[in-house]
This record gives structure tokens, C-alpha cells and sequence, in this order.
């Protein structure tokens, strides 16, 4: 059962933690390929409105299989200040996600949404370096 909820956990944090690079790094370039901007939008509408939803998903999959694995496998994650930090972290990558959705990309107001994301990326990176300390 552990193995199959660290599985699940890592799986969806790499789904989240990876759209975020292909955004960034490789849809972004592309983007400013294209001449007209009704075909930026129109290209981003639908690649975020593909991967959003796996965000939404991945945010609640991470949250429930960390509670499972913190609560039934290492309860001595209390003491530790970083697990508790890395939680913090999460809180907030949460909240600067839950903005871009609905603000940002239901409002069709794709101009900010980078570097929002960028920032989510730092703190999704911090997030590992925490884990590979504290594991």
C-alpha cells in the first residue's frame, strides 16, 4: 500500500512539476513563433484548458497521498521543520494556481500567467530539494 500511494504521490507531482517546465521552456518559444496573437490565445486556451484540469487532479492526489503517507507511514515528519515547510510551500503553489485558473485563464488573461508559473516552478524545485533532505 505504501509503495502504491509514493508512487501515485510522485506521479503526480512530476505530471504538475513537468507541465510546468514544457510551458516555460518549449510551449512559450513555440508561441512567439506564431505571427497573430488571436493564435497564441487560441493555442494556449486549449493547451491550458488540457492541462489545468491534470493540475486540479494532481493538486488533489498530492494532498490526500501525503496525508496517507505522512499519517500512516512517517509520523515522524511532525518534528521536522522542513516537512512542515514543504507543506507550507504547497499551500502556496495551491493558492498561485488556484489565481491563474480563476483569474487569469477563465478571464482569458494569458499575459501574467508565465511568469506565475515560473514562480510556481522555483517553488515546486525547492519543494524536491526539501524532500531529497528529509527522506
Amino acid at each position: 500500500m505504501v509503495k502504491s500511494l509514493l508512487f501515485l504521490h510522485i506521479f503526480f507531482a512530476t505530471v504538475w512539476i513537468g507541465g510546468m517546465v514544457y510551458s516555460l521552456f518549449f510551449l512559450r518559444p513555440a508561441l512567439n513563433t506564431l505571427s497573430q496573437e488571436s493564435q497564441r490565445k487560441e493555442l494556449l486556451k486549449r493547451v491550458f484548458g488540457r492541462f489545468f484540469p491534470a493540475v486540479w487532479l494532481s493538486i488533489v492526489v498530492l494532498f490526500f497521498t501525503g496525508m496517507a503517507l505522512w499519517h500512516g507511514y512517517r509520523r515522524d515528519f511532525t518534528q521536522n521543520p522542513l516537512f512542515h515547510l514543504k507543506l507550507f510551500i504547497f499551500a502556496i503553489m495551491v493558492l498561485i494556481f488556484s489565481y491563474i485558473y480563476l483569474f487569469l485563464y477563465r478571464k482569458e488573461n494569458f499575459k501574467n500567467i508565465p511568469t506565475l508559473i515560473g514562480v510556481n516552478l522555483l517553488l515546486g524545485i525547492f519543494i524536491l530539494l526539501i524532500i531529497s533532505y528529509i527522506s
